[in-house]
């Protein structure tokens, strides 16, 4: 009899709360997939780092266990609270608390194994996506093969066993505190505001904005001043920003009331006061949750933007660090003939250049630049070889003036040096000013130069010492991770590699970046999409339960005439009030955070590549957010009207 009313139950929720139950079944999809690439070997054989990302994975799956337990636990108890009037009738027909307790516990189990069910069949077609996108990016070879992984399942299995069994306890706790009582006429108390005080509003919000603004100031400093960046304060920043959103979203209510509703004129006019004073009521009771909202958003949307701009540094980094097909820095050129030979045979060569590196024997660039390095002098290269380099890698061709040298730096040097002016430069009893300063990817991160290279007139390379020789090639066909390995095994001697030389590969570098790329991308998208996905339900789900309790307002509205049509619209912007405020903090915050986090990223992310990537990240988040506006707005129109 109890297993029958758990199972009629169930079935009821799930068409009532549809929108949680496909919520949980995307979470569980999304756990399925993740972690059958974990135990994937074909996968983890694509590249090295993959062992890396099987280790991300799960310690973010800690993360989104911990959330998917607080939604669960968070519809369990809203569930419980529309249905108190039912189970307090449970109660006085005689059935203990204990078997009210078993039955929904009963119903959670049904519900979560539903949902479990649909997550492996959803999540292995995921599953293949995700490995398509992987062996497409590493250019291998894709083919349906995995269709079922044992592992993955237990342990997806283990996490949804967590998540419900956290939860059912605590609400097996609840439910046996609970008085008949307290059910029966659950839905005609009144429901309380957080701060009830008016003047409390405004000390609250004072005090909240000023921990908000003192986060954002600590999360700026330590992104901007790198020397006294500490994890305690990042974490404290993060704290600060929580405790302030929270704080905010608490007095919200006091300020919506004072805004919209202070006016006379404002509030009697239209149809004001029927929306807003509905909106501030929900506000006023639901601060706390809506707070937890504005966080689960902002941790989102910042999630979504570092996934975008990490992108973009490892694959920007990967073209600055080797923009040659091969790039090879020795003091010892014997090795140069038998490599020539292997590329030759190999992957047949396009463009060829040996790049003598000449010692200045001063650091006088290095000093008026103020720069931090551990070479001991100034590096130089002839202009005739650098016009060459630029002309390999298609490049403006520059000229070079008499009496002038050319600065070809990193972007942040570059700006230094534009600021600075002329730059004159002593070299050999002649003193030279600088023609301009250039920073596209040369190689002048360790291989022609650190962080900059001295471009002289031939002339005066003549006297000065050879520190090392470059040798960059461009190859007919691209690169691999092979020819890198044949040049470790052909420079490397056996003792430490970076006192024989520096050697890379493009294959090499950009299998390297797109790994880099894997593991930020594929672990941020994937905790964005469970966030997301886990506020909406929230929001949602709060709306379509009021529609059948607040049908009566409408009804009223109708018999005066109203039409249907007119509800809509009124309706519609009720909901997009309720699903904006929770962004009003969290768009520009994230914003923010992610213009912080880019200082970090060594000057690759140009401010235009900054705003496509946060521009590209608010699309997603904006899509998936629509539609549960959409589904929302569609299904409370439905219970309404």
């Amino acid at each position: 009899m109890l297993t029958k009313l758990a199972m009629r139950n169930a079935k009821r929720s799930m068409r009532d709360y549809g929108i949680y139950l496909l919520t949980a079944t995307i979470s569980f999809s999304l756990m399925y997939a993740f972690n059958m690439v974990i135990f994937s070997k074909e996968i983890k054989e694509i590249n090295q780092m993959m062992g890396s990302l099987s280790i991300m994975i799960i310690f973010i799956s800690v993360i989104i266990i911990a959330v998917i337990e607080w939604l669960v636990h968070y519809m369990n108890r809203f569930m419980l609270e529309k249905r108190s009037r039912e189970l307090g009738t449970y109660m006085l027909l005689g059935i203990s608390s204990r078997k009210i307790s078993k039955m929904v516990m009963l119903e959670n189990i049904f519900m979560g194994a539903a949902a479990f069910l649909a997550g492996l069949l959803a999540g292995t077609f995921i599953y293949q996506i995700l490995s398509l996108i992987i062996k497409t990016f590493f250019e291998v070879k894709f083919s349906v093969k995995e269709i079922f992984s044992l592992p993955a399942m237990l342990l997806t299995l283990l996490y949804a066993v967590l998540i419900y069994a956290f939860s059912m306890l605590r609400m097996r706790r609840r439910l046996k505190k609970i008085k008949i009582y307290d059910l029966i006429y659950a839905e005609k108390q009144n429901e309380t505001a957080v701060i009830s005080n008016k003047k409390s509003h405004w000390i609250l919000c004072a005090v909240s904005m000023g921990i908000l603004a003192g986060g954002c100031s600590l999360i700026y400093f330590i992104f901007h001043e790198t020397a006294f960046f500490s994890m305690f304060l990042l974490l404290a920043g993060f704290v600060m920003i929580i405790a302030g959103l929270y704080g905010t979203y608490i007095s919200l209510a006091g300020f919506f009331v004072k805004i919209f509703l202070g006016k006379i004129e404002r509030k009697y006019s239209k149809d004001n006061l029927f929306i807003y004073r509905n909106l501030s009521a929900k506000l006023n009771t639901m601060s706390f949750t809506i707070g937890t909202l504005a966080m689960l958003f902002t941790l989102t949307l910042t999630c979504l933007q570092s996934a975008a701009l990490f992108n973009k540094f490892f694959e920007l980094s990967a073209l600055e660090r080797c923009p040659f097909d091969a790039q090879i820095s020795v003091s010892d050129t014997t090795v140069f003939a038998d490599i020539e030979t292997y590329f030759e045979k190999e992957r047949g060569i396009k463009d060829i250049c040996q790049v003598p590196v000449y010692n200045c024997d001063q650091t006088a660039l290095y000093d008026t630049l103020g720069l931090d390095t551990y070479l001991p002098d100034d590096y130089a290269i002839s202009y005739s070889n650098y016009a060459k380099l630029r002309e390999m890698l298609g490049y403006k061709p520059v000229s070079l003036s008499a009496g002038h040298y050319i600065l070809h730096a990193r972007s942040e040097t570059k700006n230094t040096a534009d600021k600075k002016g002329s730059l004159p430069y002593t070299i050999n009893g002649t003193t030279l000013n600088l023609q301009a300063a250039y920073d596209e990817p040369l190689s002048q991160g360790g291989y022609i130069g650190v962080g900059f290279i001295i471009v002289l007139p031939d002339e005066l390379t003549a006297g000065l010492q050879s520190e090392s020789t470059a040798l960059m090639i461009n190859t007919v066909e691209e690169t691999t991770t092979e020819d890198y390995d044949y040049l470790t095994s052909r420079i490397d001697t056996g003792k430490n590699p970076w006192g024989t030389g520096y050697w890379d590969t493009k294959g090499n570098t950009i299998a390297d970046s797109r790994g880099g790329i894997i593991v930020c991308g594929f672990c941020l998208y994937y905790t964005g999409l469970i966030f997301i996905c886990t506020a909406a339900t929230i929001l949602a789900v709060q709306q379509l339960s009021e529609a059948s309790k607040h049908r009566f307002r409408y009804k009223i509205l109708s018999n005066l005439g109203v039409p249907d049509q007119k509800i809509g619209k009124l309706i519609f912007r009720q909901m997009l009030l309720y699903f904006g405020i929770p962004l009003l903090i969290p768009l520009p915050l994230s914003v923010f955070i992610a213009s912080s986090i880019k200082n970090i990223m060594l000057g690759v992310i140009t401010p235009a590549i900054f705003w496509g990537a946060v521009s590209i990240s608010l699309g997603v988040f904006l899509l998936i957010y629509m539609l549960y506006f959409a589904a929302t707005y569609v299904g409370y129109k439905r219970n309404v009207i």
